[in-house]
C-alpha cells in the first residue's frame, strides 16, 4: 500500500509538470495568434476593470454572475500584473488543479491502480472542449474547478465550512452549476429515503426478487441494505414512508446529514431568492438567454457523448445491438417518441445561424439545415447512443444518482434554446466518472482519441482565418 501510495504521487506529480509544460507552450501559441476570442470581447474588458479595482463598471452583455472577475482580482492587480495574459493564464492554473482535483475524485472512489488513476485524470482534463477553454479568459474552467472541489469534499462531508463556500463559488462562477448542487443534495436525500426504509423493517421487501447476474444481487447485507438501487426500490420505499407518515425517513437522519442537508439548502435558497430578484437566471443580455423548452438538447448530448465518449461506445458496441434486439417494441416506441420530439420541438436561436467561429454553425448548417429530412435520420443515432449510454450504465449505478441526474441533466440543458458545445461539458463528465472501471487500453485508447481532436481543432485554430466586419484581425474557429 505504502509503494503504491509513493508511485501514485511520483506519477501525479511527472504527468501534473508535463501537463502544464506542454500547455504552458500552447498557450503562448494561442495568446500569439488572437487577442481577443469571441466572448472575449466581453470578458476581458470587465475583468481588467475588476483588477483595476473599478468594480462600477459593468457589460450588460455578460450572462454570468462576477465569479470569474473576482477571483482574478483576488490575484492581479496587487500582485500581478493586470492583462490579458494573466487574465487567460488563471485558466490555465486552474486546468492544472483541475487535473490535480480529476485524480484525487478517481483515486476516492475507485481506487484504481495509480497508473489508471493518473492517466484518466489526465483524459478528463485534456477533453478536447474543456481543454481549449483552459487557454482563453472563459468560465468553464474555473467553474469546474470550484464544482469538483466541491463534490470531492462532499464525498467526506467532513469540511462543513468548506463545502457552503465553495458551493457559493461554484454557482458565482456560472449560475447553471446550481443545478449540480442540486442534484448533489438529491442524491443524499434519495439515498436516506430507501435505506431508511429498509432499516426499519420494510415489509414489502419480502415482494423483492433480484436477477442473479444482477451486481445489486450480490450486494444485499444483512439490514437488506444493498450497493445498488432501481425505480423498483424507489417504489417501495415510497410506498413504506405513506403508509408510516415518513417518520421513520427522520430517525435514519444523523445531525451530520441535518447539517448538510442545512448547507445545500442554503445555497439554494440563496439562489431561488436571487433568480426573484434578478427576474432571471441570467444577468445581462436576457433577450437572448430567456427559458425555453428545448427537449432535442438532450439528443445533442448524446451526439456529444458519442463524439467524446467513443471509447466507452465502442466497449458497449455489440451489447447495445443485443439490447436493442432484445427489446424491439420498446425500441419502436422510442423512435416514434423522438421523432415526434424533434418536429414539434426543434429550435433554431439566431446565434446559432450568426456565428460562423463555431463548431456547431457548419454541424447545423451542412446537416440539420441543409436537408429537411436530417432531424428524422438522426433519430437512430440518438436512440443507438441512448441504449449504449445505458449499457454502460446499468448493474453499477443506484436509481438514488440517476434519477437526480435525469432531472438535473434536463433542467441544465432542455430550458436553453441555444446549441452550445460548453453546456454539455460538466453532465457529460459526472456520468464519465460514473463508469465501471475501464481496462487500461480503453484509458490509452481514449488518451490517443482525444490527443488527435485536440491536434485538429487546435490545427483548425490557427491556420483557419474567418473574416467578420466588426473586427480588424481575423477570426478563429473554437468549439
Amino acid at each position: 500500500m505504502m509503494q503504491n501510495s509513493t508511485v501514485y504521487k511520483l506519477l501525479l506529480v511527472i504527468t501534473g509538470a508535463t501537463y502544464f509544460i506542454a500547455s504552458k507552450y500552447l498557450f503562448n501559441s494561442v495568446y500569439d495568434a488572437i487577442d481577443v476570442v469571441i466572448d472575449e470581447l466581453f470578458h476581458i474588458p470587465q475583468g481588467l476593470a475588476f483588477c483595476n479595482r473599478n468594480f462600477t463598471y459593468w457589460d450588460p452583455k455578460i450572462t454570468t454572475l462576477p465569479g470569474l472577475y473576482l477571483i482574478s482580482t483576488a490575484f492581479l492587480g496587487s500582485y500581478f500584473e493586470c492583462n490579458t495574459y494573466n487574465l487567460r493564464f488563471i485558466n490555465l492554473i486552474a486546468s492544472t488543479i483541475n487535473f490535480l482535483l480529476f485524480a484525487s475524485i478517481l483515486k476516492f472512489v475507485y481506487g484504481n491502480s495509480p497508473l489508471k488513476t493518473v492517466l484518466q485524470a489526465l483524459n478528463f482534463a485534456i477533453l478536447p472542449p474543456l481543454y481549449f477553454f483552459a487557454h482563453v479568459y472563459y468560465t468553464d474552467t474555473l467553474s469546474l474547478m470550484f464544482l469538483l472541489a466541491f463534490s470531492r469534499l462532499c464525498f467526506t462531508n467532513n469540511y462543513k465550512l468548506p463545502i457552503i463556500i465553495l458551493g457559493y463559488l461554484s454557482v458565482l462562477m456560472r449560475q447553471t452549476n446550481i443545478v449540480w448542487i442540486a442534484m448533489v443534495l438529491g442524491h443524499k436525500v434519495l439515498d436516506i429515503f430507501i435505506k431508511s426504509s429498509r432499516v426499519f423493517g420494510n415489509n414489502q421487501l419480502t415482494n423483492m426478487s433480484l436477477r442473479k447476474d444482477s451486481m445489486i444481487a450480490k450486494d444485499v447485507d444483512n439490514s437488506k441494505l444493498k450497493r445498488y438501487y432501481g425505480i423498483t426500490d424507489v417504489y417501495i420505499a415510497l410506498k413504506y414512508h405513506v403508509t408510516t407518515c415518513f417518520t421513520t425517513f427522520f430517525h435514519y437522519l444523523t445531525f451530520n446529514d441535518w447539517l448538510i442537508i442545512f448547507m445545500h439548502s442554503t445555497v439554494l435558497i440563496s439562489f431561488v431568492a436571487f433568480v426573484y430578484v434578478n427576474g432571471s437566471i441570467v444577468v445581462g443580455d436576457k433577450q437572448a438567454h430567456q427559458a425555453t423548452i428545448h427537449i432535442p438538447q438532450i439528443f445533442y448530448f448524446l451526439i456529444f457523448y458519442g463524439v467524446f465518449g467513443l471509447p466507452c461506445v465502442l466497449n458497449k458496441f455489440s451489447s447495445t445491438f443485443k439490447l436493442m434486439f432484445s427489446n424491439k417494441v420498446k425500441i419502436i416506441l422510442l423512435t416514434a417518441l423522438f421523432a415526434a420530439i424533434v418536429h414539434y420541438n426543434t429550435i433554431v436561436h439566431p446565434y446559432l445561424l450568426a456565428d460562423n467561429r463555431h463548431y456547431t454553425f457548419y454541424i447545423w448548417n451542412r446537416w440539420f439545415g441543409k436537408y429537411d429530412f436530417a432531424i428524422y435520420a438522426s433519430v437512430p443515432v440518438y436512440i443507438f447512443l441512448l441504449v449504449n449510454l445505458y449499457a454502460n450504465l446499468k448493474n453499477q449505478n443506484c436509481i438514488s444518482f440517476l434519477l437526480p441526474y435525469s432531472v438535473c441533466l434536463f433542467v441544465s440543458l432542455c430550458l436553453q434554446k441555444m446549441i452550445e458545445v460548453r453546456y454539455f461539458l460538466i453532465p457529460y463528465i459526472i456520468l464519465r466518472l460514473r463508469f465501471a472501471r475501464p481496462s487500461l487500453s480503453m484509458i490509452l485508447l481514449e488518451f490517443v482519441w482525444y490527443i488527435c481532436i485536440n491536434i485538429a481543432t487546435f490545427h483548425l485554430f490557427f491556420n483557419k482565418e474567418i473574416m467578420w466586419n466588426d473586427f480588424e484581425e481575423p477570426q478563429r474557429l473554437i468549439w
